[in-house]
């Protein structure tokens, strides 16, 4: 199955977001699978800013090994 990949500015993230209250979870959606991935970190890549996800199951055994 092909993938499309599709970029953006951070300026167009940050302007396509200023109507979101602030604390409004953000996360990733796969629309064939409705899979559901959370937004972990960013980092600077060599060609732009990179956002790090993580599967939502991950995130659940994460916050299960913390308690």
């Amino acid at each position: 199955m092909p993938t499309t990949t599709t970029q953006t500015t951070v300026q167009d993230l940050v302007q396509e977001l200023q109507n979101f209250p602030q604390d409004a979870p953000v996360s990733l959606k796969y629309s064939d699978d409705d899979e559901l991935f959370l937004i972990v970190g960013f980092q600077a890549g060599t060609d732009g800013v990179n956002i790090i996800i993580a599967d939502e199951s991950d995130q659940d055994d994460s916050e299960s090994e913390q308690v």
